[in-house]
């Protein structure tokens, strides 16, 4: 009880630094790391959200919906305090306003809604140019890392193969061993590809025009509002190529599936391409950081560091074999990015 009570004495106090008249508050969510409670204001209902991270990381991330929001995205308005604050917070607790929206759920089985939402993660990148962070804000960025990130994902899907190694009973390491020096091949083939490739210049005209990426493209982020995407809240960002969106937003399509559909993949791309055009030097570097077994890693970072716990054995057996599924099926367009730049340039032209 006494928790309960020192919680909405905090929430409270600070709905206090806001410029509304408060006349109702619920809690609405509590989970990974996050809560939201719904505010009933007179000036509409609000959502209020903690995150435990530090204020200067939060600042990094309202400001930046504030720049968007300033440069027309259609984004849930995000609301200063009385002061001119776009959050608040103390240590590793951080609060924001935000509006409260509802429309449509975004579904990614939902072809035509799916090419709406590469649309707008081109809208997105091009809202995205300009953001320059404060110096009282902590940046995120990824921008010249790629290398050391795949090094660092080989060297520890190296090492989880040797875990697996020792578990010669368990099913989970067994499949994983079947298609692990496929993988790690993969996986190194591409972290020589990225030498060869235009990523250094597409580093520097990045860096250049301060465009950002969401981080963590995903449809929960997102509903749907007179028959157009529009964003809920901007969850994380970091200063990074937008292929590494495209790369995740695709990767996530397809475990949907259960398998790459090449076919989609262009008729998304080319949503994408209508609004931000791409060249085939940059289609190359997404070609390689798709051909980057990252589903493959992932499942076994999982698994290994038993990051959740709430699985069963047989969920995360079934979350391999529709990874593997999906890395395995990337065979049939990997070698095929001439023909397919061509295909992705006339799709855009047809539609």
């Amino acid at each position: 009880m006494y928790q309960k009570e020192h919680e909405e004495q905090i929430v409270s106090e600070i709905l206090s630094y806001y410029p509304f008249h408060i006349d109702h508050v619920a809690l609405k969510s509590n989970k990974s790391g996050r809560k939201i409670w719904e505010v009933e204001t007179d000036h509409g209902p609000k959502l209020l959200k903690e995150a435990q991270m530090k204020p200067e990381r939060m600042l990094f991330i309202t400001q930046a919906h504030a720049h968007l929001q300033e440069k027309g995205l259609p984004i849930a308005p995000i609301h200063q305090t009385k002061n001119g604050g776009s959050c608040l917070g103390t240590d590793q607790v951080s609060y924001s306003l935000y509006d409260k929206v509802t429309g449509k759920e975004m579904i990614y089985y939902d072809a035509e809604q799916m090419k709406k939402v590469m649309s707008f993660a081109g809208h997105f990148h091009h809202a995205s140019k300009g953001y320059v962070c404060t110096d009282e804000s902590k940046k995120r960025s990824r921008l010249g890392k790629w290398h050391k990130l795949y090094r660092w994902k080989l060297q520890e899907l190296e090492g989880n193969m040797q875990i697996a190694a020792s578990y010669p009973d368990d099913v989970f390491s067994q499949t994983f061993l079947k298609h692990a020096d496929k993988m790690l091949a993969r996986g190194k083939e591409a972290l020589r590809a990225l030498d060869d490739s235009e990523y250094e210049t597409w580093t520097k005209e990045t860096l250049e025009h301060g465009g950002f990426c969401f981080q963590d493209f995903t449809l929960a982020r997102l509903t749907e509002i007179e028959g157009e995407p529009f964003l809920k809240e901007l969850h994380s960002i970091t200063y990074d190529l937008p292929s590494r969106d495209l790369r995740i937003l695709l990767n996530k399509v397809m475990v949907k599936l259960s398998v790459w559909d090449t076919d989609f993949m262009v008729a998304l791309l080319a949503a994408y391409d209508a609004v931000y055009p791409l060249t085939e030097k940059q289609y190359e570097v997404l070609w390689i950081d798709l051909a980057f077994p990252h589903l493959f890693c992932a499942i076994g970072h999982k698994y290994y560091l038993k990051q959740k716990k709430t699985w069963s054995d047989e969920k995360y057996n079934w979350a391999l074999q529709n990874m593997i599924s999906v890395e395995e099926s990337k065979d049939s367009f990997l070698d095929k990015l001439p023909e397919l730049y061509k295909k992705i340039k006339a799709y855009r032209e047809a539609n």
